[in-house]
């Protein structure tokens, strides 16, 4: 009876032991689930890094601008004589909103805001108001100023 009641007793126990392993099991991965939603939610948002610049090429008119110079691009850059513009031009053939630059997250698109003297990308026309994909080495064209599009 003394061996009956040894045995009954261990294995019980084994059994108990392995069910207090997979109890704690369960609250690591309940901790790790709870720390790592927290660390989700609180963390702040990663600004998207826009591959991409213009290197000016001829600067026109343009005096304050030398050519060789490289101007930074945000995400949507604005080009233009008008001082609420992204990039400031100076060139008497450049419009006060002349184009926009649109980084898709992917690829560069220029589109023209209706100017007076229009924007070409390597020498092909961009229509009024339509998006034209600008792959990296692009030619710019605005105005009598020509940049390059650098990725």
């Amino acid at each position: 009876m003394d061996v009956l009641n040894l045995n009954t007793i261990l294995f019980v126990g084994k059994w108990a032991f392995i069910g207090l392993i997979y109890l704690i099991l369960i609250l690591v991965v309940i901790s790790v689930r709870r720390e790592m939603a927290s660390q989700t939610i609180n963390r702040k948002p990663v600004q998207a890094i826009t591959p991409g610049r213009l290197q000016v090429l001829d600067a026109g008119g343009d005096k304050r601008i030398r050519p060789g110079r490289n101007l930074s691009l945000k995400s949507t850059t604005s080009l233009g004589a008008g001082s609420e513009n992204d990039i400031v031009l100076s060139d008497p053939y450049v419009s006060e909103r002349h184009a926009q630059l649109t980084w898709d997250g992917s690829a560069w698109w220029i589109e023209d805001l209706g100017s007076a003297n229009g924007t070409q990308i390597d020498s092909t026309p961009c229509p009024p108001h339509v998006p034209c994909r600008a792959a990296s080495g692009a030619r710019l064209s605005l105005g009598e100023m020509i940049f390059e599009l650098r990725i």
